[in-house]
């Protein structure tokens, strides 16, 4: 295990930031005199931290364009469009990320180069961007805010935020060795890493959390305890995990998604299956597990004929099930509020003419009336900012 204290650029045969203009780590921790929000790689236990380079902290620029207001489509009555929060969304196939208020407008935050992967932290504070570098599979990966993200490595194959706590992130980096799945904790003076364990085939983190880490490949998902050690390998893809090593699977591994769908633990061997809306010939999409409640969400479409539709289905540990039937959407992903409180389902409708985007805000336990949101592009929705 890695338990050096080192700046990212001096870990051996990294793979430069994505752009030449884009932000460089140079080693350093940024001061509130400088910079307000820098990075640092410090693994393993060790407490000390780098000293600060003035230099090196000046030449730290950041993956942010700016904010500007973006675009949305006139409501379809004559009243505004007004909800609880804050939506908090990425731009499909775009360079953007999209802060909404309930009270306000849209506002558009360009990046420098196309987002990849972009995620909240659980208390929707901190985002986490990769970036495609040049050259290479790998991805840049970056950590901040929408005004001002660091860059922290290179050579990433993915990321994950831990369920609960907002400082505590994994992601996975090629080495010469293979490739090195590590933890690290965020905070205002920078990031501290450590090194798990290193893999010989390319994954990337989809969940984590005390119970251990889940990484998915091309031949299924590996389930890796804290300590490093392998728990178990089985042919299925992922789709959501629950702070308490609950892990929502299809079978078998693949895309598009295998109907057959499952719960399981971190061992991956009880595979229980997930009894669904059984009248509908569905196309399922997407799953979460909400890390406090524990409640299981479902989301699958129905196509053809003109009848399609999206399917909300909500499972609570009670056993108590509801049902949310929205006609014509396709729906394609979830996020949810810290408190659990709210769902944001992404979706759009698809006319002839026209594919309308839409974010659907409903309560987490199914009750009320949802709330549709419209946009003018399409966006996946990262959370719900209270």
């Amino acid at each position: 295990m890695d338990s050096r204290v080192t700046p990212l650029t001096g870990r051996p045969n990294r793979r430069p930031p994505p752009r030449p203009s884009g932000p460089k780590w140079l080693g350093v921790v940024l001061v509130a005199g400088g910079i307000a929000f820098g990075y640092l790689l410090a693994q393993g236990t060790t407490t000390g931290v780098l000293p600060v380079d003035p230099e090196a902290a000046e030449a730290i620029e950041s993956a942010t364009e700016g904010a500007a207001a973006a675009g949305s489509p006139a409501p379809t009555s004559n009243e505004a469009v007004n909800f609880p929060g804050t939506i908090l969304a990425s731009i499909k196939f775009g360079r953007g990320l999209v802060t909404w208020p309930g009270d306000g407008e849209p506002v558009d935050v360009r990046m420098a180069s196309k987002v990849s992967a972009a995620a909240y932290d659980a208390s929707r504070s901190r985002i986490a961007v990769t970036f495609p570098e040049y050259g290479g599979d790998g991805f840049a990966l970056h950590v901040g805010t929408l005004s001002d993200l660091r860059f922290v490595t290179s050579g990433v194959t993915g990321f994950a935020w831990h369920p609960t706590d907002p400082t505590a992130i994994a992601w996975i980096e090629e080495t010469d060795d293979g490739f090195a799945l590590m933890e690290a904790i965020v905070s205002g003076v920078g990031v501290r890493a450590r090194e798990v364990a290193v893999v010989g085939d390319r994954v990337r983190p989809v969940a984590w959390g005390q119970w251990g880490h889940a990484l998915q490949g091309d031949n299924g998902l590996t389930t890796i305890s804290r300590s490093g050690a392998i728990i178990a390998n089985a042919d299925v893809q992922f789709l959501a995990a629950g702070s308490d090593g609950r892990l929502v699977i299809a079978r078998p591994a693949g895309t598009p998604l295998s109907s057959d769908w499952a719960i399981t633990g971190p061992d991956l061997a009880d595979q229980q299956p997930l009894n669904r809306f059984a009248d509908l010939e569905e196309h399922p999409t997407a799953a979460a597990v909400l890390p406090l409640s524990g409640r299981i969400v479902l989301v699958s479409n129905r196509f053809g004929d003109g009848a399609d539709l999206a399917q909300i289905e909500i499972l609570s540990p009670d056993g108590a099930r509801e049902t949310i039937i929205r006609s014509g959407m396709i729906a394609d992903s979830i996020a949810w509020s810290p408190d659990e409180t709210s769902l944001s389902i992404g979706g759009y409708y698809y006319g002839a003419n026209e594919v309308r985007s839409v974010v659907l805000l409903t309560a987490s336990d199914g009750s009320g009336e949802p709330i549709e949101i419209p946009f003018d592009h399409q966006v996946r929705p990262l959370g719900i900012r209270n």
